[in-house]
C-alpha cells in the first residue's frame, strides 16, 4: 500500500535525541535528565526563561504558546490569593519555579516521569505539561506545594491532596463537588477509613480519591469550622470510633452534592471500523502518549479506520484471593496521561474511542480463572474491581469518549455473579453517560451470560475456530464462520441488542483458523493464510443487520514493532492490511 510506504519513510526519518545539558539564562542549573539510546526526535536541550509573576518563575522546554503561559500564571496567582485569604498567611514573592513541557512524551523522556504535573517539594519546583490536552491538568497538584509552604506537611495524605483540590475551581473540568456527588450516587465513594489510610493512595484512583479528599476537606471545614480545621490540619489523628461516628454524616454530605442522573440513553454509535490499538511498548516514546502512536493513528485513518479501542492494563496477583486492583501510574505504562493523549489524538482525527480496560493475570492464569471461594471474598473482589472500573468511567466522562467496556473475558464472574455485575453496571451509569458494553469470551460466556439487557451493546471477543483442517477451501472457511454467525444471531435475537466484535483476530501463521487465539509456540509465518481469515470474516459480516462494528485484534502503537517472527496478530505490513483498507472503505 502506498500509504504504508509513506508513513514508514516518515518514521525512519525521525531523528534521535541529543543529550546536551540544560541551563537557564541566568546560569542556574536545571533538572538532570538521562535519555534512552534513541528517541523519535530531538528533545529540547535548554530551558528558556519565559515569564515571571509575583510568586512564580516560568521556564519552558520547546515551543509553548505564550498566552497559555500567561494564563497559567494568572490562574496560579489567583489561587495564591484565595489560599492566603483562607489561611491568613502570606507567601514571599518570586520563590517558586515552573518548568513547562510541550507533551507527556517530552517530559517523560527528560524526567523519567510523564505525569502531567509533578512537584519537587525539596527544590520548590513544579514540572507540568502544557498543551491543548493538558492545559488545566496541573490544577490542584501545584497547590500542594503552596499549602506545604504555608501550613506544613500534614500527616494525612487526604488533607494534603484534598485541600489542594479544594482550591481548584475547574478540577477535572467540572469541579470536585460535581464528581464527589456522582461518586456518592454511584456508591463508589471511598469510606473515611479508606481515605485516611495513607497506604491506600498508591494503588487507588487519583480521580476518585482526589474528588473524595476535597469533599472531605469541605465537609471538615463546615463541620468543625475553619479555625479548628487549620489547627488539626498538620497532625490530624482520628480514632476508629471517631471515624465510624463521622461516616454517616460524611456520606450524607456527599450525596447532597449529587447532580441529576442521566435520563435518556446515550447516542448510538456509527458502525465501528477499527482495531484494538495496542500499547507497544513501555519505553515512553513508542507506546500511548507518543508521537509514534500519533503517526500510527494517522496511518490507520488512511486505512479507513473510524474507531480504536484503547486498552489500559492492570494486574491481579491471584484469581482466587481478592486484593486492590491498581490503576496504572508508572511511567511507560498505559497510565492516565498516555491514555488521555492517545484517545484525544484519535478523536482529533474523527475517530470514536472505546476505552477497554483489562486485567492481566500472571503465573499462567487469565481473567477467566477469577473465582472467589467465599461470599465475603466475592464482595471484596467487586469492591476492588468497582473502584478500578469506576476510575475509567470517570475518565471517559471527563473527556467525552464514546464507549466504555466494563470488563473483558471474566468468565466465571459473569456466569456465577450476574447480580453483582448488574449492580456494578448500574453504578457505572451514574458516573458515565456514554455507551457501555462488555467483551465476552467466545463460547460459554458469550452464549450464556444474562447481563446483556443492562448494556447498550453486546460485545464479543471472537476466537471461534473456523476449521480443523490444515488446508480448507474458502467455502469451508465460510461454512465455519457461518456457524459463528448462527451463535451470534441466537444471542442477538434473545436480547435485541446490536453486536460489536470487541476483539477478533488471527495470527500470521499457518492454519490460523484452527486456533485463532493462539499466537505462541512453534508457529510458521504465513501472511496469505492470515489474509484468507480476514476475507472470510469481512465477507460474512457485511450487511448483517445485527452487526454494529468490528475491532480487530490488534494494531501496534509503534509501526516498527515486530513480534515472534511476524507470526503475531498485527496485520501491519502484511497482506491482511490491504484487505482491511479495502473492506473498511466499502462498509457502512
Amino acid at each position: 500500500m502506498q500509504i504504508r510506504v509513506l508513513f514508514l519513510i516518515v518514521c525512519i526519518g525521525l531523528s534521535s535525541c541529543q543529550t546536551s545539558g540544560q541551563e537557564n539564562g541566568d546560569g542556574s542549573s536545571q533538572p538532570a535528565r538521562k535519555m534512552p539510546a534513541y528517541v523519535m526526535e530531538e528533545l529540547p536541550s535548554t530551558a528558556v526563561n519565559a515569564l515571571q509573576s509575583t510568586h512564580f518563575q516560568f521556564f519552558r522546554y520547546g515551543k509553548i504558546d505564550e498566552d497559555k503561559i500567561k494564563g497559567i500564571a494568572a490562574a496560579n496567582e489567583a489561587t495564591v490569593s484565595k489560599i492566603q485569604g483562607f489561611t491568613k498567611i502570606f507567601l514571599p514573592a518570586a520563590k517558586y519555579s515552573w518548568y513547562l513541557y510541550p507533551s507527556v512524551e517530552v517530559k517523560g523522556l527528560m524526567l523519567k516521569n510523564s505525569s502531567p504535573c509533578q512537584v519537587d517539594f525539596e527544590k520548590k519546583e513544579i514540572h507540568a505539561v502544557v498543551n491543548d490536552i493538558f492545559l488545566d491538568y496541573y490544577l490542584g497538584k501545584a497547590n500542594e506545594l503552596l499549602l506545604d509552604e504555608l501550613l506544613g506537611t500534614p500527616q494525612k495524605r487526604v488533607l494534603k491532596s484534598g485541600l489542594a483540590v479544594y482550591f481548584t475551581d475547574r478540577w477535572q473540568k467540572m469541579g470536585y463537588r460535581y464528581w464527589a456527588g456522582k461518586l456518592a450516587a454511584a456508591d463508589q465513594l471511598p469510606t473515611l477509613a479508606d481515605l485516611l489510610n495513607n497506604g491506600n493512595w498508591e494503588h487507588s484512583s487519583d480521580l476518585i480519591f482526589g474528588a473524595a479528599a476535597a469533599a472531605f476537606c469541605d465537609f471538615a471545614v463546615k463541620r468543625f469550622g475553619k479555625k479548628v480545621f487549620l489547627e488539626k490540619y498538620k497532625s490530624w489523628e482520628s480514632s476508629p470510633g471517631e471515624i465510624n461516628s463521622l461516616e454517616p454524616a460524611w456520606q450524607a454530605f456527599c450525596k447532597q452534592l449529587g447532580v441529576p442522573g442521566q435520563t435518556s440513553p446515550p447516542p448510538p454509535l456509527p458502525y465501528l471500523k477499527g482495531f484494538n490499538f495496542a500499547h507497544e511498548g513501555y519505553r515512553i516514546y513508542n507506546g500511548y502518549g507518543s508521537r509514534k502512536a500519533d503517526l500510527t493513528l494517522g496511518y490507520l485513518k488512511q486505512m479507513n479506520v473510524n474507531s480504536v479501542a484503547i486498552v489500559p492494563y492492570t494486574f491481579m496477583k491471584s484469581p482466587n484471593v481478592p486484593s486492590p486492583i491498581p490503576v496504572a501510574k508508572w511511567t511507560g505504562a498505559e497510565n492516565d496521561e498516555s491514555v488521555i493523549h492517545t484517545s484525544e489524538s484519535a478523536q482529533a482525527l474523527g475517530m470514536k474511542v472505546v476505552l477497554k480496560p483489562q486485567v492481566w493475570m500472571g503465573r499462567g492464569f487469565w481473567t477467566g480463572d477469577i473465582d472467589m471461594q467465599t461470599e465475603e471474598d466475592w464482595q471484596a473482589f467487586f469492591k476492588h474491581y468497582g473502584h478500578w472500573i469506576a476510575h475509567y468511567a470517570m475518565l471517559c466522562e471527563i473527556y467525552g469518549w464514546e464507549m466504555l467496556c466494563t470488563g473483558n473475558e471474566m468468565v466465571k464472574t459473569t456466569l456465577k455473579r450476574g447480580q453483582d455485575w448488574r449492580k456494578l453496571i448500574r453504578s457505572i451509569r451514574k458516573i458515565y453517560s456514554g455507551n457501555l458494553t462488555y467483551a465476552a469470551n467466545w463460547g460459554e460466556e458469550f452464549e450464556n451470560i444474562k447481563i446483556w439487557d443492562e448494556l447498550d451493546y453486546i460485545g464479543l471477543n471472537s476466537y471461534y475456530p473456523l476449521s480443523k483442517k490444515d488446508d480448507p477451501s474458502n467455502e469451508e472457511l465460510d461454512s465455519g464462520f457461518e456457524q459463528v454467525v448462527q451463535k451470534i444471531e441466537t444471542v442477538h435475537a434473545k436480547y435485541q441488542k446490536q453486536v460489536i466484535f470487541t476483539e477478533i483476530g488471527f495470527p500470521c501463521a499457518k492454519a490460523p483458523w484452527k486456533e485463532p487465539h493462539q499466537d505462541w509456540g512453534d508457529l510458521t509465518p504465513d501472511p496469505e493464510q492470515q489474509k484468507r481469515c480476514y476475507v472470510t470474516v469481512f465477507k460474512n459480516i457485511q450487511k448483517k443487520p445485527w452487526c454494529s462494528g468490528i475491532l480487530w485484534w490488534k494494531y501496534p502503537s509503534d509501526m516498527e514493532h515486530r513480534q515472534r517472527q511476524d507470526t503475531g496478530f498485527s496485520p501491519h505490513g502484511k497482506a491482511a492490511e490491504d484487505v482491511v483498507a479495502k473492506w473498511f472503505a466499502e462498509m457502512e
